[in-house]
């Protein structure tokens, strides 16, 4: 007996050292249902946190820890995998989580300051980055972040925006910050007073975000920009709407796929399009009489969309058509509807999982639950992977309900 118990228990120290050995091969999710956090791994469920007030779970790089938000957005926590045990981080506003691509350091915000903890040191507390942030998020290298500042209204207008690099460990000295560059002041042709994240990709030398104006505005239209790492080469890519998922890139190549198009309806004028960085052009791969939503690369070649039937204002909303999947080739530029969602359904959110298995959410009759489907490839018929999901109404997105684990 006490050699079982201290198998298992060397074994427990193993993992926790080298959390990359715990990554198990199941499809993994992290989601809230009414009455707490739930982990999904392959088709077994189990409830790790109890409650009403959760929200924003998030895994880390290695899947070994979950953070989520407690409470009305005040209360930090993080759950480990292995141990089964939870950890309070932080007490007070919480926005912005973000884990490191390397390691177990867990940053977030606080009104305009940026934190950070190490959750690897059982002892540590989280340390102070850097004041004034604006949004951020972790450079690939997890040594620090690219944190954007927001503009001030001044007698002569608004102040522009600023980039920054900023070592994860600052704490607080600006002689350690560097700026990467200044974007445009306001003009006719430019106007933001902030930034959404920022994604990196996949040579690490160019980061992509949106450039948003003030709320009014940015609901119309925002510009999407990409910069390179030394700040020296700056970029306005196009008009979209402020949909942090409305942008991507290819997982190997310098494209970068994003919905294109201006206006506050998402289901009209919104068309999937890919910048190549090499040679510079966009391709459009909408559809005629379609506008596009979420979108997922499942590879380099294939892009999976939430795709409807283009609608305006003046259509009734009982003939207002509801969204599906469609896959689309990059190469040819054709498309394959994947999905056939029933009456009142919509499919919305796709993700790619690690093994190339694909899952999406269907949003039905009921406006207080979603459920999460699961599709193996083209050939094979899609099934219910989570019953019951909360739909986000408190919060911005289905980011605040649900994340799939994607190995950062």
């Amino acid at each position: 007996m006490m050699r079982c118990i201290f198998i298992t228990l060397s074994l427990i120290l193993v993992m926790i050292n080298h959390p990359q050995l715990i990554e198990a091969a199941d499809d993994k999710a992290a989601f809230v249902r009414e009455d707490g956090l739930w982990l999904k791994e392959g088709e077994l469920e189990r409830r790790i946190v109890e409650g009403s007030s959760v929200s924003h779970p998030r895994f880390s790089s290695n899947g070994t820890y979950i953070s989520y938000v407690s409470g009305n957005h005040n209360e930090l926590w993080v759950y480990n995998r292995v141990t089964r045990l939870k950890r309070k981080v932080f007490d007070g506003e919480v926005s912005l989580t973000n884990w490191s691509p390397v390691d177990s350091k867990l940053a977030w915000k606080s009104s305009s300051v940026l934190n950070v903890i190490d959750l690897s040191k059982p002892a540590t507390s989280f340390q102070n980055v850097i004041l004034g942030a604006g949004n951020y998020s972790w450079a690939p290298n997890g040594k620090g972040f690219v944190v954007s500042s927001s503009a001030n209204l001044e007698p002569d207008g608004w102040s522009p925006v600023r980039l920054f690099y900023v070592p994860v460990n600052a704490n607080g000295d600006l002689k350690k910050v560097e700026n990467i560059t200044t974007l445009p002041k306001m003009s006719q042709t430019f106007f933001a007073i902030g930034t959404t994240e920022f994604k990196w990709g996949s040579d690490d030398q160019w980061f992509a975000f949106i450039a948003c104006p003030t709320a009014s505005m940015s609901a119309d239209s925002n510009t999407l920009m990409v910069v390179s790492l030394d700040g020296s080469r700056t970029k306005m890519i196009g008009n979209m709407l402020d949909q942090p998922n409305w942008f991507h890139w290819s997982p190997n190549k310098k494209k970068l796929a994003f919905i294109k198009g201006i206006g506050r309806l998402i289901s009209e004028n919104k068309r999937l399009t890919v910048w190549d960085a090499k040679s510079n052009k966009e391709t459009n791969f909408g559809f005629p009489g379609y506008a596009d939503g979420d979108f997922t690369w499942r590879s380099d070649k294939e892009m999976i969309v939430s795709r409807q039937i283009e609608w305006g204002w003046d259509v009734p909303e009982e003939k207002r058509s509801k969204p599906f999947l469609a896959s689309v080739n990059v190469s040819n530029g054709s498309s394959t509807k994947l999905t056939k969602p029933g009456i009142g359904e919509a499919d919305v959110y796709p993700k790619t999982l690690l093994n190339g298995n694909f899952v999406w959410i269907r949003t039905g009759m009921n406006p207080t639950e979603a459920k999460v489907m699961i599709k193996r490839n083209e050939a094979e018929k899609e099934k219910v992977w989570i019953e019951k999901l909360r739909t986000p109404d408190n919060c911005s997105g289905w980011a605040c309900m649900i994340d799939i684990y994607q190995a950062r």
